[in-house]
C-alpha cells in the first residue's frame, strides 16, 4: 500500500519544471518569513536562541521546516559533587532539593529553547515560536495554496 504522499509526490512528479521553481520559491518564501517573524518574538539576552532559527531543506526543495535551538542553545549541565539534580535553567544552587544518584542525570544537556518556549518551574514560559507559527499558519496555507493554482494551470 502506498503512502499517503504518495499521490501528491506523482503529481508534483508531472509538473514543468518552471512550475515546480515557481511552487519551490512560494515555499521557500513563505518559510523564510516565519523564520523571521519567529526570530522577531524570540527573547534576546546574548542572541543565541534568535540566531538559532534557521530554514531548513528535508528531501527536496518543497519539504523545508523552521526550527529553533539546537547546538547553539545546546548546554551541559554538570555539578561537582555526587549528585545531580533536575536540570535548573538559570544554574541556582540546588543544595537541599531531591537529587538523583550520579549516572542517572549526571552530565545532562538541554535545550534551553524549550525552557523558554514552555517554560520551568522557576521560570514562566515566554513563548515565541509556536504561538508565532499558530498566528501565521493560515495565511502560509493560503499563499501555498495559491502557488499551487498557479502551478496546477501553468
Amino acid at each position: 500500500m502506498g503512502r499517503p504522499d504518495d499521490g501528491v509526490q506523482s503529481w508534483l512528479d508531472g509538473l514543468s519544471f518552471k512550475a515546480k521553481k515557481k511552487l519551490a520559491l512560494a515555499i521557500k518564501e513563505q518559510a523564510d518569513g516565519l523564520a523571521e517573524k519567529i526570530k522577531d518574538a524570540a527573547p534576546v539576552r546574548s542572541g543565541a536562541l534568535r540566531d538559532s532559527v534557521k530554514v531548513r531543506r528535508k528531501k527536496n526543495d518543497l519539504d523545508l521546516e523552521v526550527t529553533a535551538g539546537g547546538d547553539a542553545t545546546t548546554r551541559g549541565y554538570n555539578r561537582s559533587t555526587d549528585y545531580a539534580s533536575p536540570v535548573i535553567v538559570d544554574g541556582r544552587d540546588n543544595s537541599g532539593k531531591s537529587k538523583t544518584p550520579v549516572g542517572q542525570g549526571y552530565g545532562v544537556s538541554y535545550d534551553y529553547s524549550r525552557a523558554v518556549e514552555f517554560g520551568t518551574k522557576d521560570h514562566p514560559a515566554e513563548p515565541f515560536f509556536f504561538n508565532t507559527y499558530r498566528a501565521n499558519k493560515d495565511d502560509i496555507n493560503k499563499a501555498i495554496q495559491d502557488a499551487v493554482e498557479e502551478a496546477i494551470n501553468s
